[in-house]
């Protein structure tokens, strides 16, 4: 618990602020890298995702497919795009620290693009951690769409770009940043999917 993984859940749960802080004034030998923080949360949560989908019932994919012959060649177009769009966008979840820290650095002027990027890189890893705990015990939750995961991160950014005389002026920056940055994220994906 002193440096690593287990030291930034830690630290990130119970002190978000001091935690990044701490991070960006230089004390960095007991951190895990943003980076490589984000990176495993995510591979965590794409192996349990897989784990999960090869317990599925065949009944549902029989299912399934018997609908699929039923739809006209349009709908079976449209159901094959959105299937393709959800099962892959998990993989481009790192792009929203991209998203968050433009709309983040665009509000919140504090630091510099690239601490916003550790920053958020922080809160993207950590948000990844509610959805890991959420797809364990309700299978069916799809990263982008669980809304928990956004509450918890605009808690996240609240709690570390918070300020104290303009209370309600940080809990709306913190809301309008992840809203700007989670339709952000669901833009480019949805463009590079159907335009590749």
């Amino acid at each position: 618990m002193d440096k690593g993984f287990l030291f930034n859940l830690k630290n990130l749960t119970l002190q978000p602020r001091e935690t990044v802080l701490a991070y960006l004034s230089g004390s960095r030998r007991k951190f895990l890298n943003p980076i490589s923080y984000t990176i495993i949360t995510i591979s965590i949560y794409i192996i349990l995702t897989a784990l999960i989908k090869e317990y599925k019932s065949t009944t549902l994919t029989e299912e399934l497919a018997e609908r699929i012959q039923n739809m006209s060649k349009i709908e079976e177009i449209g159901y094959n795009t959105g299937k393709i769009i959800f099962e892959q966008l998990k993989f481009f979840w790192i792009l929203m620290t991209f998203c968050l820290s433009a709309f983040t650095r665009l509000i919140f002027k504090r630091f510099n693009f690239f601490e916003h990027l550790a920053i958020n890189f922080f809160v993207v890893g950590h948000s990844t951690i509610l959805a890991i705990l959420v797809k364990a015990f309700y299978h069916k939750e799809i990263l982008i769409f669980n809304f928990l995961v956004f509450i918890y991160m605009t808690f996240l950014i609240y709690k570390i770009f918070r300020n104290k005389k303009e209370q309600a002026f940080s809990i709306t920056m913190s809301i309008m940043s992840v809203f700007f940055a989670y339709l952000m994220f669901f833009t480019i994906p949805l463009l590079v999917i159907l335009y590749s």
